[in-house]
């Protein structure tokens, strides 16, 4: 009887972190491979689940925790991890944990990691949300945002009842995107922590997205990881979205100490090549991002260096 016991006990002990990235290229981005095996370090398994293409390179990072799978690109989020809960079995884990490329992480997660064994709840992520879009479905919108969420058992328990309750083969054979993101959200990034909480299930974020809106915009409710990114990695918080990176605004122009690549030198961990990180971003953005903004943001640095040397 000991032995089954102790297999057992492996059994319940072993957590797992899926990992979902999309990308155009035939390689794996550096900040992709930054943030993989950072997180490796709190996971016995990460599954790097990506669409199906060619790669030029061992994308295990000689990493042995690390595995991949090539999946057709449906569904967008959804779509993947669904892939991947189809080709585990979810009772060999006692941890799972979602987490998607949308963001850059510079610098350790260990804080993060080191708070979440204070938190004694079913599922928890690094920074929750309130926002109601304008095609939700629910009457409370509370959830954990899917960026980075993280079930323990209880909440496992409950996934393949909320996979169940979707109409997830109508949702993958969706081709009209914006319908879809629509969709991806109202289901999956707010539908899912709503499915947990009403069966019961307690949920917690690092950072409150309520308690910075009071502190910097008087209650206003917001998705403060795109409006107050500078606050957030201020106070420790270590990603910033790709999305400010791609599609700048115009009031990012007038940014100094809080752009983007200042705020990841001065917060980036020294020990990560930084400069080759954001080297790599100023390319994704040229490639990807908005390139009116980019092309007003190069004519403004220029009419300043140019009144600093009159000066």
């Amino acid at each position: 009887m000991v032995i089954p016991y102790l297999c057992h006990m492996n059994k319940i002990q072993k957590n797992l972190c899926v990992f979902i990235h999309y990308c155009k290229y035939f390689y794996i981005p550096r900040y992709v491979k930054i943030y993989v095996d950072e997180i490796s370090k709190y996971f016995d398994q990460v599954i790097l689940v990506t669409n199906d293409r060619p790669v030029e390179e061992d994308i295990a990072f000689n990493n042995t925790k690390i595995s991949t799978l090539f999946v057709k690109n449906e569904g967008y989020d959804l779509g993947m991890i669904y892939k991947v809960f189809r080709t585990i079995d979810i009772s060999e884990y006692s941890q799972i944990a979602c987490i998607n490329d949308s963001n850059i992480l510079f610098d350790q997660l260990l804080p993060i990691f080191n708070w979440s064994k204070t938190q004694q709840t079913d599922f928890w992520g690094v920074i929750d949300s309130n926002l109601k879009p304008w095609f939700s479905t629910h009457q409370n919108n509370y959830h954990i945002q899917s960026h980075f969420i993280v079930f323990n058992n209880k909440a496992l328990l409950k996934l393949p009842a909320f996979f169940d309750s979707l109409n997830i083969q109508d949702i993958l054979r969706e081709k009209d995107p914006v319908k879809l993101r629509q969709t991806v959200i109202d289901k999956w990034e707010i539908g899912l922590s709503q499915f947990l909480i009403k069966e019961g299930l307690s949920c917690a974020s690092f950072i409150d997205s309520y308690s910075y809106s009071q502190l910097y915009l008087s209650g206003k409710q917001t998705n403060v990881g795109l409006k107050l990114y500078p606050e957030l990695i201020r106070s420790g918080y270590p990603l910033i979205k790709m999305k400010i990176i791609t599609k700048g605004k115009l009031k990012d122009i007038f940014r100094s100490k809080s752009h983007w690549k200042n705020l990841i030198r001065h917060y980036g961990n020294e020990t990560w090549e930084i400069e080759l990180l954001i080297e790599e971003l100023i390319q994704i953005r040229n490639d990807y991002g908005n390139q009116l903004f980019i092309k007003i943001r190069r004519k403004f640095l220029s009419i300043i260096s140019y009144l600093k040397r009159r000066n």
